[in-house]
């Protein structure tokens, strides 16, 4: 058993390293990342895949921008560099009567040239004050250094007054391309936005750069030679509610720039490409470099792994899928945004994730020559670090109900510490323990799967000074664990796991619940005979009180004397008469309640039942018919209904019409047909209530107005009682309500009406 324990610790230490060897190898594989990104090493590979966007979404040029070139054809025509000021005067001439909005130079006015020229074109700027722009050209003081003085070339002083100054300036990379182009740029303290941002109409504030979407293609933007402009020798059309540049683009002016995929570029186009990115709101920008690290780290934590159970081609497809989306997604993203999203930090990460895998499944395949007792041990040592950290008691057996395994839980459960260790049986400390059926079952067959066993539950009490009920769960595994290749066939290959749980508190609690409800049916059941025994016992004295109050106030045998004695006799027989119908309630529903309540039917017309009803009421109240309203539909079927039973039905509900109707009561007594059910209502015009309370009114004892101070007398049965002999009939109680105003209340016979009636209907 000691060998047994020392393989199962270094089985769970190789177990706890291997965890956490993934997750070392992707930090050191993202940390690797980073560095490489952090250095620079991944730029060349994001600009390339940028440019490679570019060449993929071509965009057109917004048709608001005109560039006036000094072409080699416009140099051939005057004999002389640099051109006298007069040519440029006469160019914004030309071009504003031809409706241009705004004219920007990319031409270097520092110095003066001959008088008059300088005149004309002093002259052709006041014309129309800001709506030409002039270039101020800076520049670092050494070649060496982006950090020094600063050198600025501003126009002339004398062309400054009516003139809108911008910056010009082009920032080449180490490798001599133009990315970026600026918003503005800070020149000593002075902020100046750059011409492509004041053509544009966004300046901005600050120093800011910004990358030139290049995917707008410089031969889409118009262009003009700055010798027919000057000549007049253009449509002016082509000019209208445009914005002009004018700057050089013959090779021998040396104003050339090497744009990504484009090449070779004159500076005034750059200036033309930086304007067409602001205007179509396409000035790019790349996000910082954590975003891509961080989805680099989703990659690296979600595809650095190799699953067995997936075949090559399946890791080949997700892979060539995740390069897919890797290179159309920031295509697609900078279809619809100025957003250049560099994908070389997920790129490499995948890169990481196809070595790891490989060299993963390589070491797996390596690892096959393990041995089968020592994959055995790993498995044993998983097994005993989940049975121990168990909150349930937990004892892995054999098919001989011998223990492998077994928590603190268990035995804490059996109070057997000492005796509860692998190897002995289960028998020795839980006598009539109930083993796993399949583990009795000597001619089982071990190539039965666990599917075939389900798991079974059992309960076991465990005798001692507190008996323990146990819930125990058991089911079957076809884990092999037996290493002897002699073992007894017997089991192989098969282990019986048992849960067990206390639980005594929910045992005592069941008990206790199942206690208080038979006290609680009998507490009912002695409640109905105490009411049905008072009730047989009260009616009686109550008949007698009321037959010789009866023959009292009739004066049968002689006058009484005096007329108190007759008035008294009358309030005597009354209050009999209410008391006996409250006896009967009570035993009616003592009935109901012990299910004992028994109907007789008998086919009834529905006129014979309201007459013979209106008789008894006036009869027991009083009370004439002059007040009550009749409305039977003709031809209406007979009942299969108990005479007597809704006969005190339509009693109870004519009493509460009475007891609540106006001094001018009006009761209402209607009888109809309605599809296959038969109705009977009965409305008062009383004070009616709260149709809120409707629901409650045929509880038990229920009184809509429930203080001691109510003018109206009942104990509120009579609703309750109709509602449940209803019920009896396969009917329901309905009411409605005023408050204030009405009080209905409907017996529906449901589905009373055969065929032949409810077609005559």
């Amino acid at each position: 058993m000691t060998t047994i324990d020392e393989h199962g610790a270094a089985h769970l230490s190789r177990r706890f390293l291997n965890a956490a060897k993934p997750f070392a190898v992707r930090v050191i594989l993202f940390s690797l990342l980073c560095v490489i990104t952090l250095l620079g090493a991944l730029e060349p590979l994001n600009l390339s895949l940028m440019d490679m966007r570019f060449r993929v979404l071509e965009r057109p040029s917004s048709d608001t921008l005109v560039v006036v070139e000094i072409d080699p054809h416009s140099l051939k025509q005057e004999e002389r560099w640099p051109w006298p000021r007069d040519r440029y005067a006469a160019v914004i001439t030309n071009l504003q009567n031809a409706g241009a909005s705004l004219i920007a130079f990319d031409v270097d006015f520092s110095s003066l040239s001959d008088e008059a020229g300088d005149a004309a074109f002093v002259e052709a700027l006041t014309r129309r004050p800001g709506e030409v722009i002039l270039p101020v050209f800076s520049q670092w003081s050494s070649r060496n250094t982006d950090d020094g003085p600063i050198v600025t070339t501003p126009p002339h002083p004398s062309f400054l007054k009516e003139a809108v100054i911008a910056s010009v300036n082009l920032t080449t990379e180490k490798n001599g391309l133009v990315r970026q182009g600026w918003r503005g740029f800070n020149d000593n303290d002075t902020f100046r936005a750059s011409i492509a941002a004041v053509l544009a109409g966004t300046p901005g504030a600050r120093q800011e750069t910004f990358y030139i979407d290049y995917s707008i293609a410089p031969s889409n933007i118009d262009r003009l030679s700055f010798a027919d402009v000057l000549n007049g020798n253009f449509p002016k059309e082509a000019v209208q509610g445009k914005k002009i540049l004018i700057g050089a683009t013959a090779l021998e002016l040396g104003d050339e720039f090497t744009a990504p995929h484009w090449g070779v570029i004159p500076g005034v186009i750059f200036h033309a490409l930086g304007y067409e990115s602001l205007v179509q709101h396409r000035a790019l920008k790349r996000p910082l470099v954590y975003f891509p690290l961080f989805f680099a780290l989703m990659i690296i934590f979600s595809f650095c792994q190799s699953d067995r159970r997936k075949p090559w081609r399946h890791v080949a497809i997700t892979h060539a899928l995740l390069f897919a989306g890797l290179l159309g997604a920031p295509v697609a993203l900078q279809t619809v945004a100025p957003i250049s999203f560099d994908v070389g930090a997920m790129l490499v990460a995948q890169v990481f994730c196809i070595a790891y895998v490989v060299s993963v499944t390589l070491h797996r395949h390596a690892q096959q020559i393990i041995s089968h007792r020592a994959a055995t041990a790993r498995y044993q040592a998983l097994t005993s670090l989940v049975v121990r950290d168990n909150a349930d008691g937990v004892i892995v057996a054999d098919a001989q109900g011998v223990i492998e395994l077994c928590n603190d839980r268990a035995k804490e459960l059996f109070g057997a510490e000492s005796i509860m260790i692998p190897g002995a049986r289960i028998s020795n400390f839980a006598k009539d323990f109930p083993l796993y059926p399949s583990a009795k079952n000597s001619s089982l067959s071990r190539s039965a799967t666990p599917a075939q066993d389900h798991p079974i539950h059992n309960e076991y009490i465990v005798r001692g000074v507190d008996d323990l009920t146990l819930e125990i769960v058991a089911s079957c595994s076809s884990h092999n664990t037996h290493t002897d290749e002699g073992a007894d066939d017997e089991g192989q290959g098969r282990l019986f796991v048992y849960t067990l749980r206390d639980i005594s508190v929910r045992k005592r609690m069941e008990a206790a619940e199942k206690a208080a409800k038979e006290t609680a049916i009998n507490a009912n059941k002695f409640k109905s005979e105490l009411i049905s025994n008072m009730s047989h016992e009260l009616r009686t004295p109550l008949n007698g009180v009321i037959g010789f109050a009866d023959i009292l106030q009739k004066e049968s045998f002689g006058p009484l004397g005096m007329p108190e004695y007759k008035e008294y006799s009358k309030n005597i027989y009354a209050s009999g008469q209410r008391l006996l119908g409250l006896v009967n309630n009570m035993l009616n529903i003592a009935k109901l309640d012990a299910g004992s309540f028994e109907i007789s039917k008998s086919m009834a017309p529905l006129s014979e039942i309201v007459e013979d009803c209106l008789n008894n009421f006036e009869r027991l109240t009083g009370q004439d018919t002059t007040s009550v309203f009749i409305d039977i539909q003709k031809s209406l079927p007979e009942l299969d209904i108990d005479f007597s039973v809704v006969n005190e039905m339509l009693t109870h509900l004519l009493s509460n019409a009475a007891k609540y109707a106006s001094d001018d009561a009006h009761i209402s007594i209607r009888a109809m047909q309605c599809n296959a059910d038969l109705i009977i209502e009965v409305e008062d015009n009383g004070c009616g209530v709260d149709p809120t309370l409707l629901p409650r009114l045929t509880e038990a004892f229920y009184q809509a107005d429930g203080t001691l101070a109510r003018q109206h007398e009942g104990a509120g049965l009579g609703l309750y009682l109709t509602s449940r002999l209803m019920a009896l009939h396969n009917g329901t109680l309905e009411l409605e309500s005023e408050e204030g105003a009405r009080f209905l209340a409907r017996l529906r016979f449901v589905d009373m009406v055969g065929e032949k009636h409810r077609s005559a209907a």
